[in-house]
C-alpha cells in the first residue's frame, strides 16, 4: 500500500466503549505503524488511574494532561491514536490531530456501548468519571448527543455495533488508501476540523431520551430526536424544552387527519390549545399567495411571540411554515415534526426555509433555526412509495459526500427501508430504520453546526442539488419530486468528475446502481433539453459572479466546490441525464 508523505497518523476517536483501543492495535499491525492509546499515556505519565486523576484533580486537571498527551502523540510520525471519547470536543486538539491525521469515528448504540461497560466493569468498583450518576443510560444519551455533531466530523465513520474486527479494519484501511491523499491536502476540511460545531465544548443539556444528535449552529443550540411513535410525546418534549403558550399546527393535508391528530392529541394532554391549518400537498403551496394565508390564519387567531408554531409534514411545509415562523412577528419559536425521510433526515435540520418563485426553487427565505425537530420513524409506514423513494435520495448523497460505509448498508438493506410498514411488527427492521434515520441526522448536524449560513462547508450539502433543481424548475415543480430531481442530479456531477479526472468509471456506475436500487430515476422525462435546463440553472442562488459552483466528488467521502468546470463537459453531463436538444 502506498500512503501519502504528508499522511502522518490515522487518528481514533468517538464515544467511550466504541472499540477504539481494540482496533488501533489491529489497524496499526495493518499498515506496520504504531499505536498509541492517550488512556494508557495519561495513565502511564501520571502514575494513576483516570478515575484517581478525575478524584485527585478534577475534570480541568485531567483535561490539561490529556492535550499534553496529544501533542506528545501528535509529534510521532506513522502512529494509530486511539482518543479518549472527550479528546475531539478541543479545538486546540482538532488542530493538532486532524493536521496531517485521517479521522475515524467509531460508532455504536447507546444499547451497545452500555453492555460493554457492564462487560468490562465486572469485578471492580471503579465508576467512569464521566458516566456517574443514578441512570447511566440517560448520560449515556445525553453526553453521546451532545457530542454527535463534533463526531461526525471526521474524514470516516464505521459503525461497530456488529461488525467484526477484521471487517472493520478492512473499512478503514480501505479508506485511508483511496480518500488519505485528498484529505490530508485539504485546506477547507481542517479549517471545518479546527472551528468545529464551536469552538468551545458544548454544554451538557439533557433533552430527553431518543436524542439522536444535538445542532450547535451559531444562533441556536438544539435537539434532534428519532424514535418510533415519538409523535405521542410531543406535549412532553415541549414541556422538556419549556416551551408554553399555545401551538399552531400547520400540518400538510396528507396527514392531518392520521399523524396531526396523534400530535393534537398528545399537546392537549399537556394543557395546550392547539390551532390546526391544513397544507395543500405538493411544491405548489411553496409559494407566496400560501404564505399570505398562512399570515392572515396567524392573524386572526392572534398568534403571540410566546406561541409555537409545529410544523408537520414533508419537506414542503418544513418550508412554508418554517418561513412562517421566521418572519411573522419577526419571529416565533419553531418546531419540526417531519414525516418523511426527506424532511428528517435533512429539510427539518439547520434552519435553511424559503419558498418558491415562478423562476426558481428556494429564491425566498431566511436562516431561522427550530427549537427542536421530532422525527416520528413510524409515520413513514403511511408515506406513499414514490414519496418513500424519493427521500432517500438525501440519504444517498449523504453517503457519497460523508459516509461510504453507509452506502454498503443501504445497498443491503434497500428493500426493508423501503417497506417501513413491516416494521411496526419487526423490533430489528424499526431499529434498522432509526439508525439510519438517526445516522443521517447526525450527518446533517455535523454540517449545518459547521456552516450555519453556507459560506463554506454547507454547500457539499448541494451534491447533486444545481441540476436538480433546475430540472423540477423547468418540469414546473410538479412532474418530478425533489429527490428525483436530486438523484439525476447526482449522476450528472458524478460524469462531470469523471471527466475531470477526479473519479473513475467504477464510482459513477456506483451512483448509477444504489440510485436505482432505491427505484430512483438516473434520466429525465422526455421533452427536457439541454437549452432550458442550462437557463434555470443560470437562475439559481448558487451562482456566484457569474460562475456556475458545482459539488463534485474527489473520492467518495470527499467533496469539493469547484466553478471551473469547462462547459463542454457541462454539457455532456446534462446531455447524460436529460439528453441533447
Amino acid at each position: 500500500m502506498s500512503l501519502p508523505a504528508e499522511l502522518k497518523r490515522i487518528v481514533l476517536i468517538g464515544f467511550s466503549a466504541t472499540g477504539k483501543s481494540i482496533l488501533a492495535p489491529f489497524i496499526a499491525h495493518r499498515l506496520g505503524w504504531q499505536v498509541v492509546d492517550l488512556d494508557v499515556e495519561i495513565e502511564r505519565t501520571a502514575g494513576r488511574t483516570i478515575p484517581g486523576i478525575f478524584e485527585s484533580e478534577g475534570e480541568s486537571g485531567f483535561r490539561l494532561r490529556e492535550h499534553q498527551a496529544v501533542r506528545g502523540a501528535a509529534s510521532r510520525n506513522g502512529v494509530v491514536i486511539a482518543t479518549g471519547g472527550g479528546v475531539w470536543l478541543s479545538a486546540d486538539n482538532r488542530s493538532v490531530l486532524a493536521d496531517g491525521g485521517f479521522v475515524v469515528t467509531l460508532e455504536a448504540r447507546s444499547a451497545t456501548i452500555l453492555a460493554r461497560y457492564a462487560a468490562a466493569e465486572q469485578g471492580t468498583t471503579e465508576v467512569r468519571p464521566m458516566l456517574a450518576g443514578a441512570d447511566p443510560r440517560r448520560r449515556v444519551e445525553t453526553l453521546k448527543a451532545a457530542r454527535q455533531p463534533f463526531y461526525a466530523m471526521s474524514d470516516l465513520t464505521v459503525h461497530t455495533d456488529d461488525i467484526e474486527i477484521g471487517e472493520a479494519v478492512e473499512q478503514v484501511v480501505d479508506a485511508v488508501n483511496q480518500r488519505a491523499a485528498a484529505v490530508v491536502h485539504s485546506d477547507t476540511r481542517l479549517r471545518e476540523m479546527r472551528n468545529g460545531p464551536g469552538i468551545d465544548p458544548p454544554p451538557i443539556s439533557d433533552f430527553g431520551p431518543d436524542v439522536g444528535c444535538v445542532v450547535e449552529a451559531g444562533s441556536a443550540r438544539y435537539p434532534v430526536y428519532c424514535a418510533w411513535g415519538l409523535l405521542d410525546r410531543s406535549g412532553d418534549v415541549l414541556d422538556r424544552l419549556g416551551l408554553g403558550g399555545r401551538v399552531f399546527m400547520i400540518a400538510d393535508q396528507a396527514v392531518i387527519d392520521s399523524h396531526g391528530v396523534t400530535a393534537l392529541r398528545s399537546l392537549e394532554r399537556t394543557g395546550r390549545t392547539v390551532f390546526s391549518y391544513a397544507v395543500p400537498s405538493g411544491e405548489a403551496s411553496k409559494s407566496l399567495s400560501s404564505l399570505d394565508s398562512l399570515y392572515g390564519w396567524l392573524s386572526t387567531h392572534r398568534a403571540e411571540r410566546r406561541d409555537v408554531i409545529f410544523a408537520l409534514g414533508g419537506g414542503v411545509t418544513t418550508d412554508l411554515a418554517g418561513t412562517a415562523a421566521a418572519t411573522y412577528l419577526r419571529g416565533m419559536p419553531l418546531v419540526h415534526a417531519p414525516t418523511t425521510v426527506l424532511g428528517m433526515v435533512d429539510a427539518a435540520i439547520g434552519g435553511k426555509v424559503a419558498i418558491d418563485l415562478p423562476s426558481g426553487k428556494n429564491l425566498v427565505g431566511a436562516f431561522y433555526q427550530p427549537r427542536a425537530v421530532l422525527a416520528d420513524a413510524a409515520t413513514l409506514a403511511t408515506l406513499p412509495p414514490r414519496e418513500l423513494r424519493s427521500g432517500f435520495a438525501e440519504v444517498i448523497k449523504h453517503g457519497f459526500i460523508r459516509d461510504e460505509p453507509m452506502l454498503d448498508l443501504l445497498d443491503d438493506s434497500a428493500d426493508a427501508l423501503l417497506d417501513p410498514a413491516s416494521a411496526a411488527s419487526d423490533e430489528s427492521h424499526r431499529r434498522l430504520l432509526v439508525d439510519i434515520i438517526t445516522r443521517n441526522q447526525a450527518i446533517k448536524a455535523a454540517v449545518v453546526s459547521a456552516d450555519e449560513r453556507e459560506s463554506d462547508l454547507r454547500a457539499i450539502l448541494n451534491y447533486g442539488h444545481t441540476l436538480g433543481h433546475a430540472i423540477e424548475a423547468v418540469t414546473g415543480y410538479s412532474t418530478v419530486l425533489h429527490g428525483e430531481a436530486v438523484a439525476m442530479g447526482m449522476v450528472a456531477v458524478a460524469e462531470m468528475g469523471c471527466s475531470l479526472g477526479l473519479i473513475d468509471e467504477a464510482v459513477v456506475g456506483r451512483h448509477r446502481r444504489l440510485i436505482e436500487r432505491f427505484g430512483l430515476p438516473t434520466r429525465s422525462p422526455q421533452g427536457l433539453g439541454r437549452a432550458e435546463i442550462v437557463e434555470a440553472m443560470s437562475r439559481d442562488k448558487k451562482v456566484v459572479g457569474g460562475k456556475q459552483r458545482w459539488v463534485l466528488l474527489e473520492s467518495v467521502g470527499s467533496p469539493i466546490v469547484r466553478d471551473d468546470v469547462p462547459p463542454d463537459i457541462v454539457s455532456d453531463a446534462i446531455d447524460a441525464v436529460v439528453g441533447a436538444s
